[in-house]
């Protein structure tokens, strides 16, 4: 009976102590379990979203096509001055024009589609935040005007693409370069970024080759800014002097000093392949010139020459300043120039006076190239100038050589071309022959005299013979005199073309030079101005023989 009851006791909802021992368990285990899936959970969550956005995301789904892209800012910021340093290409009327630097022309069809390119399907790796205060450790602060601040760290480089209405294709913040080892290394050119879209607080990793978004300005223009073959030099003309500028106290008006040293004609044969001493000039103390010559153990320095001919065909500016309004068609100052301060100053900043008759003097010389074609180029030496270092590839790397982020010095350069009809080839013209006396022909022969046996006059046959033979001469020579008349006139009109040719190279070319000062590097400007010790060099002295 007693067993019967325990068993009826149990059944009614009773427990052992076996039963309510494995209870316990099951009960522990199950928030055992519990507590891991609540810790676990974040991280698979986040596996989830790093899935699907490295299989199904780009950065930009609506940057599609690269003709579309019209414009293009880069904006990055200098985090010692907290300044912020934009540079944009835009295309406007048809014309690709720099707006950072007064709208000077860019050659940005290429460099542009490369840019937009490199962000068409550009595929998202990796999501390593949507927190935005992780946005100082990855470097993508956005370089916001009314945000950043002297001190700020962590800002990164703005980079944003527009088509010809203005919509927005993509708008990116280029940050910090992920070193840590990964997996594949990246595609050449390309690092692993830290990036994130405008206006979106998550940030990713991508593979991006930042020297597409430079905003260094002479990746922007046509480089070849003379567009001389140096192999069609065929003079140069070098000035070494130096000119000052000031105003006189007691009258207000602007005093020149001019300085002048040595000025130096050199001719080049290209068959020889040798310089040539035109002339040489010195100067005394009143700047009056003096024919001069080089001495017994002195001769041209031909590799000095050589390296500035082969400059010039290369010579590259480093930035572009717009000048004044009331300059001519040939960059000579008009009348009404002189009578515009601004104007005035603005020249004399950089170096150069505008003198009587209009022409311009500089402060460090000048150089005149000509060319075989009959264009001459005028190319004035002003004052030295810093120029500010452009925005890098990408932002503030380490690996950036010192050099490239420190300023560069520059002299401004002034240009101009001109006609110089005596360096074109004249027409070598053959002289005319003598042409035929009018109304030359045969004599007839005179009636009455005795016949020969075919029916004509005695002699009359060798008359006739003779007419015939000086009517061909005399055709043959008017075919010779007409010949040589066509022969020249086809020499002086290729002549002709050349000069018409030279005369719209000379216009087009001022066209293209006549709104800008140049700037080019102290290194350009020391190949392409010589003094007298540039120019001219000892003759090497023979070993002697024991």
């Amino acid at each position: 009976m007693h067993a019967h009851h325990d068993t009826t006791e149990t059944a009614r909802g009773g427990s052992s102590p076996i039963a309510r021992t494995a209870a316990f368990l099951a009960a522990g285990a199950g928030l055992l379990l519990l507590g891991s899936w609540l810790n676990v959970r974040p991280a698979l969550r986040q596996r989830a979203v790093v899935g699907e956005e490295a299989q199904a995301k780009v950065l930009f789904p609506d940057l599609a096509d690269a003709s579309k892209a019209a414009s293009l800012e880069i904006v990055s910021f200098d985090d010692e001055t907290a300044t912020l340093k934009p540079f944009k290409v835009v295309r406007a009327d048809g014309v690709w024009v720099l707006p950072s630097h007064e709208n000077y022309p860019a050659d940005a069809k290429d460099q542009l589609a490369a840019a937009a390119t490199e962000l068409i399907d550009r595929p998202v790796l990796d999501v390593v935040s949507d927190s935005p205060g992780d946005h100082e450790t990855f470097g993508v602060i956005e370089p916001d005007p009314e945000k950043v601040k002297v001190g700020m760290t962590g800002v990164g480089q703005l980079v944003e693409i527009r088509d010809a209405s203005g919509n927005k294709l993509a708008r990116l913040v280029v940050g910090k370069e992920d070193k840590r080892p990964a997996g594949a290394p990246p595609a050449a050119g390309r690092t692993l970024r830290f990036v994130r879209r405008a206006g979106q607080d998550r940030v990713y990793r991508v593979e991006l080759d930042t020297s597409k978004f430079t905003s260094k300005f002479d990746d922007w223009i046509e480089k070849d800014l003379l567009k001389i073959s140096p192999w069609d030099v065929r003079r140069l003309t070098i000035d070494d002097s130096a000119c000052t500028f000031g105003i006189d106290e007691a009258s207000g008006r602007p005093m020149i000093s001019l300085d002048r040293r040595c000025r130096a004609e050199l001719g080049y044969d290209d068959k020889d392949a040798a310089w040539s001493l035109v002339k040489l000039e010195s100067f005394d103390d009143q700047n009056q010139p003096k024919a001069a010559s080089l001495g017994a153990d002195e001769e041209l320095a031909s590799g000095k020459l050589n390296d500035l001919r082969n400059a010039l065909g290369d010579l590259k500016i480093i930035d572009v300043i717009r000048k004044p309004a009331g300059l001519s068609a040939d960059l000579k100052a008009e009348e009404s120039f002189a009578g515009d301060r601004e104007a005035v100053a603005s020249l004399a900043q950089r170096g150069f006076f505008a003198v009587q008759k209009g022409d311009i003097v500089s402060s460090n010389g000048e150089t005149i190239v000509g060319l075989k074609d009959g264009v001459e180029y005028l190319l004035r030496f002003g004052n030295g100038t810093t120029v500010a270092a452009a925005g890098q590839p990408g932002p503030a790397d380490a690996a950036q050589a010192p050099d490239e982020q420190e300023s560069s010095s520059g002299r401004y350069l002034f240009v101009s071309a001109r006609l110089n009809e005596d360096l074109i080839a004249k027409p070598t013209l053959d002289p005319l022959p003598e042409a035929p006396a009018e109304g030359a022909a045969a004599a007839q022969p005179e009636g009455g005299k005795q016949e020969d046996g075919g029916g004509q006059p005695e002699g009359a046959a060798d008359e006739l013979k003779k007419a015939e033979e000086a009517e061909a001469k005399a055709q043959a020579a008017l075919e010779e005199r007409r010949r040589v008349e066509a022969e020249n006139r086809r020499r002086q009109e290729q002549y002709d073309e050349q000069v018409k040719g030279a005369k719209k190279r000379v216009r087009d070319l001022n066209d293209r030079f006549a709104d800008w000062y140049y700037v080019v590097s102290d290194k350009e400007y020391d190949k392409i101005h010589l003094g007298r010790d540039g120019m001219i060099q000892k003759k090497p002295t023979e070993e002697k023989k024991d």
